[in-house]
């Protein structure tokens, strides 16, 4: 068993020093480029990640899940997200990357952001809901809603049928097998209304039943508008 061990501490050590390596020489900038442009890339399951991406995926971008992940050699990860923003509910969202130890990655202030968004063909995506003011992706960046969904709850799928799920790791699971099976679809899912939502002020959680889209965009806008006045005090 000694032996066993002793047999991949030389192939350990490597991959430590070509991460330190990469990271002592290289801006996250270039990093993240170096990551896009590399042909050397293989496919890979979210439980591939390293557990620092995985608790980062979780805890900094709750509204997202994950869709595709790379894995460019001796580089890092780029992963190809979903949203689970009530609004666009399977949407493409931003990329996101990370070194080769799972820190994620960020742009410099003033990047476009769509530089990073490309198709399996190499041409520019326009079917997502990402950022494009071209700030930095930083964790003040990913606002949280005010309010949450009482499940269950049904969601309409781009086909038009639809599922029940009982609460947000089905909901997810969900909008991942269907987009897995119909990568190209472009159209997003939607609630199936009228749902109940939970409003959370001050620690506080109120309890609305939400009628129709309408309704829900009036909640979100009072939301950002909170949420706003909250930064400038």
């Amino acid at each position: 068993m000694k032996n066993s061990i002793l047999k991949y501490l030389p192939l350990l050590f490597i991959f430590l020093f070509t991460a330190c390596e990469v990271e002592d020489i290289m801006s996250d900038d270039e990093l993240i480029d170096a990551i896009i442009n590399t042909e050397e890339k293989v496919l890979i399951l979210e439980s591939d990640l390293p557990i620092d991406a995985k608790n980062t995926m979780s805890s900094d971008i709750p509204d997202d899940f994950f869709d595709r992940g790379k894995l460019a050699t001796q580089l890092g990860y780029q992963i190809n997200m979903r949203t689970f923003d009530f609004f666009f509910l399977g949407a493409k969202s931003d990329d996101i990357f990370f070194d080769l130890t799972g820190r994620e990655l960020f742009r410099s202030e003033g990047y476009n952001k769509n530089d990073d968004k490309k198709d399996d063909d190499g041409k520019d995506d326009k079917s997502d809901k990402s950022d494009k003011d071209g700030k930095k992706d930083g964790k003040k960046d990913r606002k949280k809603n005010c309010f949450f969904l009482e499940y269950p709850v049904s969601l309409e799928l781009p086909d038009g049928s639809t599922v029940e799920v009982n609460d947000k790791k089905e909901a997810v699971e969900s909008l991942k097998k269907w987009f897995n099976q119909n990568p190209d679809m472009k159209a997003k899912a939607g609630l199936v209304f009228p749902v109940s939502i939970y409003w959370v002020e001050n620690k506080e959680k109120t309890k609305y039943d939400v009628e129709s889209e309408i309704e829900m965009k009036e909640l979100f806008a009072k939301c950002k508008g909170s949420k706003d006045k909250e930064e400038k005090d």
